[in-house]
């Protein structure tokens, strides 16, 4: 699933049919609903107005309102910038000029990683004021809480902190008196009282966590108009879908697509919150319970019986890929290499073991780009001690995806994708597959030229190429193909067959 930061077409933005919502409205509606707004949906005063009518709306309705709010614009970007003059000025790498340099460089990073969590706060405490600020113009009693003061308790991981709990009690006794909560997104607070972020995206965790624990509603407003088939960006004929379902959402969202943080998902799947999607500058088409209508709803599957082959194409550019080869396979050598990846909080994707000969395998995995330098300083020590022969870095990739819960049902798609990506001459690096999706990581140059092979392929630009190719998939045409199945990994190297 895929969205973007330009607006779509008109035809993205109609309300969606009566058979389109059937599933939607089966779902009782809930009192509270909590209204979540990305940056560049608040990143003025005009922007911050349009907002607060969806807000205005729900509660002209009934409803009680709580909106969670990111830094506004690129503020988070501009505060990164402003650390950015200390190493102009001091040098990167003084923070680790110390006599005992391994020792103090370790404690310097966790301070480092404390301060850069005080400092990026203060973006979401900034656009919460100036929305708080806003409603109150408009009529609407509001009061702008900090993470710690609408009582959401983290962990201690500064920079990737996961949400412990969500004490309400406060923001209960708000809606009860018909105040809107506006809750600063992307942060919380520890035990001791030291603020933590949540990471890129961490505001729709926010959002859902609240969701969770009020029992309500979500809605995540941006500027696009819900889920597409793929980014219109790079797919201009992408379409909107009016319905995907959790685990698809969870699978795209982890795989890159920027619509909905992968977290914010899975508390979304786990506590049955109801999740839509729409955009922030438009009207939501609510209906008379002031419920939107609009975008993409997220449903569970057993509320969504006939699940597409393939839900959209996803890409996630930036990916790096470490690869250590020529490992003595003994007990417990997969857990000395990513034991330490854990322990410094670093998430990787997918994980590649192959024989390389007698008693020997290669071990390949992907993460983000930003991480190699670190991962690097782990393993260059552990694997001389594992006995590796090589370990390699690479960047410069990216990851395209087809996504569809209908794959567990479905032969012929891992042959059509790569069938798709032949044709278009790419070369494919790495091959991973779950129950539910297909990953091929190939050149990052080539990336947006394999998604739009990849959706036109599995005919996602339009409802007719779509049926038909679904038809052909689900085994209801004479042609057959061979599969690979779920859990299956295949890698080359540049170069080589795949």
């Amino acid at each position: 699933m895929s969205g973007s930061a330009g607006q779509s077409g008109p035809s993205a933005a109609a309300p969606l049919s009566t058979s389109q919502r059937d599933g939607d409205i089966a779902q009782p509606l809930r009192a509270t609903v909590v209204q979540k707004f990305g940056g560049t949906s608040v990143s003025d005063a005009a922007k911050l107005r349009q907002s607060a009518t969806h807000a205005l709306t729900a509660r002209a309705a009934g409803r009680r309102v709580v909106m969670v709010v990111s830094a506004m614009g690129h503020t988070t970007d501009e505060l990164l910038d402003l650390v950015g003059t200390l190493d102009s000025v001091h040098g990167a790498s003084a923070m680790a000029m110390t006599d005992d340099a391994a020792a103090r460089s370790t404690d310097n990073r966790a301070a480092e990683k404390r301060e850069m969590d005080q400092l990026l706060a203060t973006g979401e405490q900034v656009a919460c004021s100036m929305m708080a600020m806003t409603l109150r113009r408009m009529g609407q009693p509001a009061m702008s809480l900090t993470g710690a003061q609408a009582g959401i308790r983290t962990d201690h991981v500064h920079g990737r902190a996961s949400i412990k709990l969500v004490a309400a009690d406060r923001i209960e006794a708000m809606l009860d008196g018909g105040t809107v909560p506006v809750v600063c997104g992307f942060q919380g607070v520890t035990d001791e009282g030291d603020i933590t972020t949540l990471g890129r995206g961490g505001s729709d965790t926010t959002a859902v966590a609240l969701a969770a624990r009020l029992e309500a509603e979500c809605e995540i407003y941006k500027d696009v108009d819900g889920v597409f088939t793929a980014d219109p960006r790079i797919v201009p004929e992408a379409r909107l879908r009016p319905v995907v379902l959790y685990e698809e959402m969870l699978e795209a969202a982890s795989l890159g697509s920027q619509v909905i943080h992968p977290r914010a998902v899975e508390l979304a799947r786990k506590f049955n919150v109801p999740v839509r999607v729409l955009h922030s500058q438009r009207d939501g088409g609510q209906d008379k319970a002031g419920r939107a209508t609009r975008g993409t709803v997220v449903l569970s599957e057993e509320r969504f019986m006939e699940a597409r082959v393939v839900s959209s194409v996803v890409l996630k550019p930036g990916v790096g890929r470490v690869s250590l080869r020529g490992l003595v396979n003994v007990a417990g050598v997969q857990a000395r290499v990513f034991g330490p990846i854990a322990a410094a909080h670093i998430p990787v994707d997918d994980i590649i073991q192959e024989d390389d000969g007698p008693g020997t395998i290669n071990l390949t995995f992907t993460l983000d780009k930003s991480d190699l330098p670190e991962v690097q300083g782990l393993l260059q020590s552990i694997a001389r001690e594992v006995g590796a022969q090589s370990l390699r870095a690479d960047g410069g990739l990216c990851t395209v995806s087809a996504v569809g819960a209908g794959m567990r049902t479905s032969s012929g798609v891992a042959a059509m994708m790569f069938k798709a990506l032949a044709d278009e001459k790419i070369v494919v690096e790495n091959i991973t597959t779950s129950e539910i999706r297909i990953s091929a990581v190939v050149r990052e140059a080539d990336g947006p030229r394999a998604v739009r092979c990849v959706h036109r392929a599995f005919g996602l630009h339009s409802p007719e190429a779509e049926a038909q190719a679904t038809a052909l998939l689900s085994g209801r045409l004479a042609e057959r193909t061979t599969e690979i199945k779920p859990g299956a990994h295949l890698t080359s190297s540049a170069g080589e067959q795949a």
